[in-house]
């Protein structure tokens, strides 16, 4: 008997804790509402996207929070390496900017020392400045590139070498065939020992190669078998393992300063010295900027 009145107290007990609270879903407010048995809402449980977790709220006007269900903390990206790759970018950035800078400075120093007329000299850096240094600042360049950077250089070179082409065949074209024959930067007089060597294999001691600013980079091995050959309108290198470079030779002119014969070429600007000591091979149209200059003679110098 004591056993049977033991069980029935439990089961009353589990009965009236059960009925004290209610949990329906509400989803009008997306959330859990507690009601007791009254039919009084008591609280309310609503999740909460910035924490991730359940919270309870009493309707209380003091109510706190119930212990919220615990989650991981999202795992956090890790930047302190931004600030390096930015300062990379950056110094990378100045660095390309800097190396068209000097190209434009170098280009204008060339210039500045052309053997042309004052008036042709004018003529080419001002058109210089207007069609390239000044596109250059107003177009928007991706200077952190190192393609982009060399992109603009080969541009300028190719751009400044059209110009001083366009400005001395201008200016050829515009005299008459006596004017061209006294004018001093077209004396023919001195090459008397190129003419004398036409059609002859001239042997290549040595070939150092000039950047830009007319600095020797670097000097190149060379076979014994090498040679140059000189004709009226065309100059050809060939190697000691038969491969063999042309260029066509038009609009000569004389260098009073080097002493020697310039001529453009759609291959790439030509230089023979008076006395044969070395050909210039250069990069652009024109005898300027970037070359290989070939030793014809031992004692070859520039």
């Amino acid at each position: 008997m004591k056993k049977i009145f033991i069980s029935v107290c439990l089961l009353i007990g589990i009965s009236c804790f059960s009925q004290t609270a209610t949990k329906k879903y509400n989803s009008f407010y997306n959330r859990y509402e507690y009601f007791d048995s009254g039919g009084n809402m008591i609280g309310y449980e609503k999740y909460n996207n910035l924490s991730k977790q359940w919270e309870y709220y009493t309707t209380g006007t003091n109510s706190q929070p119930r212990q919220p269900t615990q989650y991981r903390d999202p795992q956090q990206l890790s930047i302190s390496g931004l600030g390096n790759a930015t300062s990379i970018l950056q110094n990378r950035y100045n660095s390309n900017v800097q190396q068209v800078q000097n190209t434009v400075n170098s280009i204008i120093n060339q210039i500045n020392n052309l053997d042309v007329t004052d008036e042709q000299r004018l003529h080419i850096s001002d058109t210089f400045q207007k069609k390239c240094v000044d596109e250059i600042n107003r177009t928007r360049i991706n200077y952190s590139s190192a393609n982009e950077t060399n992109r603009v250089i080969k541009w300028l070179y190719d751009s400044v070498n059209t110009i001083i082409k366009n400005t001395t065949a201008s200016s050829f074209n515009s005299n008459s065939n006596s004017n061209y024959q006294n004018n001093s930067s077209n004396d023919y007089s001195n090459d008397s020992k190129i003419k004398s060597n036409y059609g002859k294999t001239l042997p290549v001691y040595n070939i150092a190669v000039f950047d830009h600013n007319n600095k020797r980079v670097r000097d190149e091995t060379i076979s014994t078998n090498s040679y140059v050959i000189i004709n009226d309108n065309q100059i050809a290198f060939k190697k000691a393992d038969g491969e063999i470079s042309y260029r066509d030779l038009k609009n000569k002119v004389y260098n009073e300063r080097k002493k020697g014969y310039e001529y453009s070429s759609q291959w790439g600007g030509v230089f023979i010295h008076e006395d044969l000591k070395y050909v210039e091979f250069f990069q652009g149209s024109l005898a300027i900027g970037e070359n290989y200059t070939y030793y014809i003679t031992p004692s070859g110098n520039r």
